[in-house]
């Protein structure tokens, strides 16, 4: 009888058990060379749950749950460096390598890490050189490096020649894999460009029907299209805000002029040095033939009104409280300040994300002017 009941309690400890395997997955791991040993886990499908997990000597053991197949990032020394796998529930996984070498560990478990491991694995060498020569340059920026401007130089060229190399690698194995949601990772990681993300069209047209279903490639997508609608040529966005005199102001308030478009900040240091071309630019040419409008993404607007003064600008503002989340940024596709586009008289655009001197021989052509 007592045989009978351990039996029983048996069958449902394996019950258990398998359910658990079923409605969750187990990540095991081993980081060599963590200076602080806590590591915080964000799950993509609840992005707003953060998990501590405290390692061992670099090993530890996470329970997940991940309904569908998504991201898991693993994120290191203080948030500094991370690592993303893609996980689900009923599997096993592993994360081995240097806390050092992010970009190369190595992770087993599925059929998109194993794709995505194979291609480090192929392109290390490539891959650790990407990483040393991007420390060298962080550090010579940290640390003011009175190294010769050309050394720098030559570092920043040797950097963008491996990155080249990678992506015509990334393109290859997109080319070959099309039918798995890798593809849409490597486009992610290597080929993306932020500034000139339409470049990625042709590719996402090669993933099939199955992978588009995936939220990533709907983030991808998205991302491409914006670009795509802000690129010289393209008619300008329309927009409606109110300005720092409480006037409603739209693209059609400024019909028949040149429009400057400017993004910028009053923590911004990059866009002090602009606001003294802008005002030269400003005096060059007449109110009925250009207009410009700045775009404040100070969340204090007393931040923004007091950059203002110092530098007398007396042209369009609108201070957008939202910051980053500002519709406008969305619109524009506003990624690093300052940010400028040129809009001509028609409302096209004919200068996307130019500096201010760019803007100033634009114009000089088009209002037929000599510097």
């Amino acid at each position: 009888m007592r045989t009978t009941y351990y039996i029983f309690l048996l069958l449902i400890a394996l019950i258990i058990i398998s359910c658990e395997d079923k409605n969750s997955y187990v990540l095991n791991g081993n980081i060599k060379g963590l200076k602080n040993p806590e590591l915080y886990i964000v799950s993509n499908a609840d992005m707003h749950v953060v998990d501590t997990v405290r390692t061992q000597s670099g090993k530890f053991t996470y329970r997940g749950v991940s309904p569908n197949l998504e991201s898991l990032v693993i994120y290191m020394e203080n948030g500094n460096s991370w690592i993303t796998l893609w996980v689900q529930n009923g599997e096993k996984y592993s994360v081995t390598g240097d806390s050092n070498y992010p970009e190369l560990m190595m992770i087993k478990g599925g059929e998109v890490n194993k794709l995505l491991t194979e291609f480090k694995v192929d392109n290390s060498a490539l891959i650790k050189e990407q990483c040393d020569l991007r420390d060298k340059l962080k550090a010579r920026s940290e640390n003011h490096a009175e190294s010769s401007v050309s050394g720098e130089a030559q570092l920043t060229s040797q950097l963008k020649n491996v990155e080249q190399i990678l992506k015509t690698h990334a393109q290859d194995f997109i080319e070959a894999n099309p039918s798995t949601i890798s593809a849409l990772i490597m486009i992610q990681d290597y080929i993306l460009d932020v500034e000139n993300a339409g470049e990625i069209f042709p590719l996402l047209n090669l993933v099939t029907d199955k992978v588009k279903e995936n939220t990533l490639y709907e983030h991808l997508n998205t991302r491409c299209l914006r670009d795509m609608k802000t690129k010289v040529g393209q008619p300008a966005l329309d927009f409606k805000l109110k300005n720092t005199q409480n006037d409603t102001i739209k693209l059609e308030s400024f019909k028949g002029k040149y429009l400057i478009l400017t993004f910028a900040a009053s923590q911004c240091e990059f866009c002090k040095p602009e606001y003294d071309e802008l005002h030269a630019i400003q005096k060059a040419f007449s109110a009925k033939e250009l207009a410009i409008l700045t775009i404040s993404l100070d969340e204090n607007k007393e931040n923004w009104k007091k950059v203002a003064q110092e530098n007398g600008i007396n042209w369009n503002q609108v201070i957008d409280s939202t910051g980053w989340a500002s519709e406008m940024v969305t619109l524009y596709n506003v990624f690093e300040l300052p940010c400028n586009y040129l809009i001509d008289k028609n409302g096209i655009i004919i200068g996307s994300k130019l500096h201010v001197d760019n803007i100033q021989t634009i114009l000089n052509e088009k209002l037929k002017r000599k510097n």
